[in-house]
This record gives C-alpha cells, sequence and structure tokens, in this order.
C-alpha cells in the first residue's frame, strides 16, 4: 500500500512532528509512505521541484518516493520528467510515481515506476483504463458508491487504486465513507 503525504502542497517550510510519528508508523506497518511535489504540468521551474524533493528528504528521511502530480502527458515534456526521475533514482531506491491522471505518451512507462493513468469521477472511468500496463498503472476514482467500489476493483487489474465517494470541489479532504470496506477489498 501507498500513502502520499502532502502537508502543505509539497513538504512544507518545517518538520512536522505528526508527519514524522505518521511515516513511522506506516513503514513500521509494511505501507510505503511518498511525498507530495508538483510540476504544473512541466512548467514549474525544475530547480524547485528538486528542492521540494530535496526538503522531503531532509525533513522526513524515512519517505520511499514521490507522488509527482500534474505531469503533462505530452510528449515534448518526457526530459523535463526524465530528468526529476533521474534526479530522485539519484538519492536512492525510491519509488516514482507520475500523475498525469490520463493515460501519458507511452514514453513516460520509461521514467516512472507507476503512472496515474486516470484521475476523475466515477462516471468517465474508461473501460480501459490499466489495461496496456497494468503493472504500471494506477487510478484514482471520485464518486464512487460502495458498489462501483467493488465492481471497479474486481474489473480493473491496476497495480494501485484508490476509490473514494467523497464528489466535492476538493475529493482528497476525506476517506471514503467505505474506507475499512475498500482495503479489504483490496488486500
Amino acid at each position: 500500500e501507498v500513502v502520499i503525504l502532502n502537508p502543505e502542497n509539497g513538504p512544507g517550510s518545517s518538520v512536522d512532528e505528526n508527519y514524522v510519528n505518521f511515516i513511522d508508523d506506516l513503514v513500521s506497518n509494511s505501507k510505503k509512505p511518498i511525498g507530495y511535489v508538483y510540476t504544473k504540468w512541466g512548467d514549474r521551474d525544475i530547480e524547485l521541484v528538486k528542492k521540494d524533493i530535496d526538503t522531503w528528504l531532509q525533513f522526513y528521511p524515512k519517505i520511499q518516493g514521490f507522488f509527482i502530480d500534474e505531469t503533462s502527458n505530452n510528449a515534448t515534456k518526457i526530459d523535463y520528467y526524465k530528468d526529476i526521475y533521474n534526479y530522485i533514482k539519484s538519492k536512492g531506491k525510491y519509488f516514482v510515481v507520475l500523475n498525469p491522471g490520463t493515460m501519458p505518451n507511452t514514453a513516460y512507462f520509461s521514467i516512472a515506476d507507476n503512472i496515474v493513468v486516470y484521475e476523475g469521477d466515477v462516471k468517465n472511468l474508461p473501460n480501459e483504463a490499466c489495461k496496456s500496463y497494468a503493472d504500471k498503472s494506477s487510478i484514482i476514482v471520485y464518486g464512487a458508491d460502495e458498489a462501483e467500489m467493488r465492481e471497479i476493483v474486481s474489473s480493473k487489474h491496476c497495480e494501485f487504486m484508490y476509490i473514494t465517494d467523497d464528489n466535492d470541489t476538493n475529493p482528497y479532504d476525506s476517506l471514503a465513507s467505505y474506507f475499512d470496506e475498500e482495503i479489504d477489498v483490496l488486500k
């Protein structure tokens, strides 16, 4: 199980002891905590992205990877993300997730350990999500009731899934009302 940590749209400006303790708990329970870093679809200054990566490692040395958000899916941005991937890998054996929220140019699969190939409402979830690169693909689905969650888990063969019934302007501000059941179904 992978858990994305996001104290302040990234690592924040100082160490938060609550996150230190949470990361310790995750690691001791065989979970993989990864730090959130945004890229503005490949338009954020790469030095700021690298600074966020370094700050994560300085503040929370037990994290095990990075969730690179707002990833472009365009082939013209591959070198930008390849630079980020190589930078992270030069720091150690960290897990790298890219999140374009849609199927990217297939070259992206060579510069990521995992890619979020769909992020959106359950009504728009493509049938073919995760079909091509199942072992390196993930989905984030919101607005799904428990029955829809169970159907998605049984019919999609993605490496990782996060499914929630939250469907407001920020579907990440609370866990699914059926979160415990989802964890059981995903095991």
